[in-house]
């Protein structure tokens, strides 16, 4: 149960930043910065991202980790119950490092899955198979873990949980999103 309690705290920043994200989309906030971080580029004919990874997304996900992760330290420092769950060395590596290897390393690993998607023709926001819905829940949350193994108490076993905690959460959180209208699709 430590252990689960460990990867939920973990996961705060970047999950409150990646709601906050959706709320920025839903209401098209920051359009200035809406512009495809692909410049609507095409490998074989095909976009290599598409137009829902924007420059918006990555400049949102980054700024809004360090603001998040500042809140973070700050209940980590004040909280005892907290403290005991932090994986976070933040002795070490301040708040600023760590929101940007959150919001870094969530928008990063979303681009490999993008390229296959719009190289297989699926439509953006849409997943045509088990596979791509999987790669679509866990591409973040590898990424995120695979950023912090250096930089924090994460190890192989809370990768390990992490993979299918993080993925089943992931799911939760999109359809909570999508009934709360943030979201187009359930996943």
């Amino acid at each position: 149960m430590k252990l689960i309690l460990e990867l939920l705290v973990f996961a705060l920043p970047v999950i409150i930043t990646a709601i906050l994200h959706m709320v920025v989309v839903k209401f098209n906030l920051f359009a200035f910065l809406k512009h495809p971080i692909d410049h609507n580029r095409k490998w074989r004919g095909k976009r290599i991202f598409g137009k829902n990874k924007t420059y918006r997304g990555l400049v949102v996900m980054i700024l809004f980790s360090v603001i998040i992760t500042f809140i973070f330290k700050l209940l980590i420092t004040n909280s005892t119950n907290l403290a005991n769950y932090n994986l976070l060395n933040f002795d070490k590596y301040n708040f600023v490092f760590y929101g940007f290897l959150y919001g870094l390393g969530y928008i990063i690993a979303e681009l490999p899955n993008s390229f296959i998607k719009r190289q297989y023709g699926t439509k953006e926001g849409k997943t045509n198979n088990v596979f791509m819905i999987l790669a679509d829940q866990l591409d973040s949350a590898i990424g995120v873990m695979l950023l912090f193994l250096p930089f924090s108490k994460l190890t192989f076993w809370h990768f390990i949980v992490g993979l299918v905690f993080f993925g089943l959460l992931h799911i939760i959180i999109n359809y909570l999103l999508y009934l709360v209208g943030l979201r187009k699709e359930r996943f």
